[in-house]
């Protein structure tokens, strides 16, 4: 099957043997238990096996590029930064990652190309391929039980996967994490969380977490 914006040369197995000399080998094994939980929650969802599994080798293939370097190549692609990202570099591995697999394996689907991107962050909207990537990133198996085990209770609402849930499961731990570590809570995390709730909201009267 042909899609748009992927090369035919493009495989798991490619991306797999492309991606692992560029990171450290417990970021490859966590990379490996993202593409598991991203192909596992796509069947789930309904949403392309294919994209989520190509999305997973990709997602974190930056993620050791130093902060000042993330920084310089984003200002390179001519992306866009606010002071958050530019003090915090490695919030960028994600955005960067969508670049040079769009420059460098001529990888133009946009689906793909947003799922990476936004795979940190969010984005208000995402789209399921993006919503599938991001709650795979959550859900390793290297991640704490304390952490994943909401989310994954957060996916079953009535018998149905809900993603919506499981975003709002993911931003409010993530939140968490970050208020406890000290760390910056960009703007976008927020919009995410929010975006999401009021989503619930509409669909599932009186929801609450």
């Amino acid at each position: 099957m042909k899609y748009e914006g992927i090369p035919e040369n493009i495989t798991p197995e490619f991306l797999r043997s492309w991606v692992q000399p560029r990171i450290s080998e417990r970021r490859f094994k966590h990379t490996e238990g993202v593409v598991d939980v991203a192909v596992r929650l796509a069947q789930q969802a309904g949403v392309d096996v294919f994209l989520a599994e190509l999305c997973g080798w990709l997602h974190d293939a930056c993620k050791e590029v130093k902060d000042r370097q993330l920084v310089q190549m984003a200002r390179d692609f001519n992306m866009p930064l606010d002071p958050i990202l530019e003090a915090h570099g490695y919030l960028l591995h994600g955005p960067v990652a969508a670049e040079v697999a769009s420059r460098d394996l001529h990888i133009t689907n946009k689906d793909v190309y947003d799922a990476v991107g936004e795979h940190t962050l969010g984005a208000v909207p995402m789209s399921p391929l993006s919503q599938v990537v991001f709650l795979a990133d959550c859900l390793e198996a290297s991640r704490p039980e304390s952490y994943t085990q909401p989310i994954w209770d957060a996916l079953d609402i009535d018998g149905k996967v809900n993603m919506a849930a499981a975003l709002v499961s993911a931003s409010d731990e993530g939140l968490k994490f970050l208020i406890a570590d000290g760390k910056p809570i960009h703007p976008k995390t927020v919009a995410v969380r929010n975006f999401y709730l009021e989503s619930l909201r509409t669909v599932h009267d009186g929801y609450k977490r």
